[in-house]
């Protein structure tokens, strides 16, 4: 049976007072991350990647120095695509250009991860959806211009 991890109901809240309120902290829904399968490799053994970068789309600034996102905005990488390998996400500098480069459309995933935060089965649905595009996405790129 699913579980699911109960939110305020201001959790998705667009307010200028949730705009203006602190980073959420979630110590649940990092653990629960951290059993899925990783969005790049589908590997298991999994860390909670935070996403750095602002998108407007979903009103995501970007993360102030020295400060993680929001724990609402992680996904699930290996250590190695994390923070260990040569091309790990916290090497390159130029963390939305990664998650491009992968065909991972970073901030959508980690907003429908958030909303079924607890429920693996869908999770599991969702991170292989994704996967499914970005290899898509990577046979459009080198199949170039038609």
């Amino acid at each position: 049976m699913a579980m699911r991890i109960n939110r305020d109901i201001t959790a998705f809240d667009t307010s200028r007072r949730a705009k203006e309120s602190k980073d959420v902290r979630d110590s649940r829904h990092l653990a629960w991350i951290r059993t899925l399968p990783s969005v790049v490799s589908g590997r298991l053994g999994c860390e909670a990647a935070h996403i750095s970068f602002a998108d407007r789309r979903f009103g995501k600034p970007e993360r102030a120095r020295g400060r993680k996102a929001g724990d609402d905005w992680v996904l699930p990488l290996t250590a190695e695509e994390h923070r260990t390998g040569p091309e790990a996400q916290h090497r390159t500098g130029k963390e939305r250009e990664w998650w491009e480069s992968r065909g991972i459309d970073a901030t959508t995933l980690a907003t429908r991860l958030w909303a079924v935060s607890g429920d693996t089965e869908a999770a599991i649905r969702i991170i292989n959806q994704a996967k499914l595009m970005a290899a898509e996405m990577r046979r459009h790129w080198k199949a170039g211009p038609a």
